[in-house]
């Protein structure tokens, strides 16, 4: 039976480095789905996210609201609301706000069980 949840009925997570924070509505637990998982990740004006890659899954992208640099392997691009963007599997990426607005998106893997490896784990 489908299923509705409110982005801010789920648990508000916050970064334990800068103001960035997570909602994670697109989980089992939340909305039922076992093939599919993500959520809405929020930076505020100036912050940004340690660089990553997962192993065994893919990643969508849809920015929302705002515009912010993605870095794919070392190599930056613009974003901006409206932008869909797909990360493959073991793709080193990070994102970087270095506007003066609020810069979010939806992200999305599948399949939901992989492995996330950080080049710094204290930055992440």
């Amino acid at each position: 039976m489908a299923k509705i949840v409110n982005t801010y009925d789920v648990p508000r997570l916050y970064s334990q480095n800068d103001g960035r924070f997570r909602y994670e509505a697109v989980r089992e637990n939340v909305l039922g789905l076992k093939n599919i998982c993500g959520e809405i990740v929020v930076y505020p004006p100036g912050s940004a996210g340690a660089s990553h890659k997962h192993i065994g899954t893919e990643h969508l992208f849809y920015i929302t609201e705002g515009r912010g640099t993605v870095y794919i392997d070392d190599k930056p691009q613009e974003v901006k609301a409206g932008d869909f963007m797909a990360v493959f599997d073991g793709e080193r990426h990070w994102f970087k706000n270095d506007t003066q607005e609020t810069f979010a998106f939806l992200e999305l893997f599948a399949p939901i069980k992989y492995q996330s490896i950080w080049d710094n784990p204290d930055q992440k």
